[in-house]
């Protein structure tokens, strides 16, 4: 049974980790790996900027994820400008800390994930991002499956600016909202690694999403039964647990005839 302290840790971990895997395969068939990481960084920096103005972290965040993510998008290289702003992120948070001793703790925390201490505040804006995923569902699916139909099929009807802008502000939103409830190295882990051994295993669209799903939400509720037991930090049982997921799925399929 989960006590009064942990339920609200457990469904804001369970419902993002939800999230996550859905970004995740929407960011595996739009070949946007790189920018993921760059996002999630530049997050994590917004969070440590915030504790030293001692302005709300999620607003912060997401306006600095969202700044990330436009300049992301106006360039057609999705793998060496990511990669120079993912690893400009890592600095700023690592100058950040040096010398501030409260964007220190906060750093600290983004690494390490905060997920035991999420309370109402962290539940309500996971609990918003999840219905709002049910309700674009459809057309976030429109637009990773044109991803993939476009190159071979030109003819193929394009998805309208209007859901491609949501598309990349649902995906702040929830690399955001992932990296500040989990931490950012767990985030990463569950936004990227489900997928991947998903990819192994699906026969079809709809089959890499429900894999992902699976593997990812598989993910938490191990590393949760391990990590609290232990009395270990959860961020990093994640990481492993998911590690050890997608390697397993990889081997699955290799066994397979």
């Amino acid at each position: 049974m989960l006590g009064d302290l942990l339920f609200e840790p457990f469904v804001s971990g369970l419902l993002i980790t939800g999230v996550l895997a859905l970004a995740g395969a929407g960011l595996f068939l739009r070949g946007s790996v790189w920018q993921a990481l760059a996002l999630g960084q530049w997050a994590a920096a917004g969070g440590v900027l915030a504790s030293i103005v001692h302005w709300p972290v999620l607003p912060v965040a997401l306006a600095l994820g969202a700044a990330v993510m436009a300049l992301l998008q106006r360039s057609p290289d999705r793998e060496r400008l990511p990669l120079a702003v993912f690893l400009a992120g890592l600095a700023a948070v690592t100058l950040l800390a040096a010398n501030f001793a409260q964007a220190s703790l906060a750093a600290a925390a983004w690494a390490e994930g905060q997920l035991y201490f999420a309370g109402p505040r962290e539940l309500w804006a996971v609990v918003a991002l999840g219905l709002a995923s049910l309700v674009f569902a459809p057309g976030l699916y429109h637009v990773w499956r044109h991803a993939q139909l476009a190159p071979d099929v030109p003819g193929t009807r394009s998805p309208r600016t209007w859901l491609r802008l949501t598309e990349i502000a649902w995906l702040v939103a929830a690399v955001v909202l992932g990296s500040m409830v989990l931490g950012l190295p767990a985030a990463l882990a569950t936004l990227l690694l489900p997928a991947w051994g998903a990819a192994y295993l699906a026969r079809n669209l709809r089959g890499l999403f429900l894999w992902a799903q699976a593997l990812a939400l598989a993910g938490f509720l191990i590393a949760w039964s391990v990590s609290l037991p232990l009395d270990q930090p959860f961020a990093p049982v994640l990481v492993l647990v998911n590690v050890g997921l997608a390697l397993a799925a990889r081997l699955l399929a290799m066994s397979r005839p």
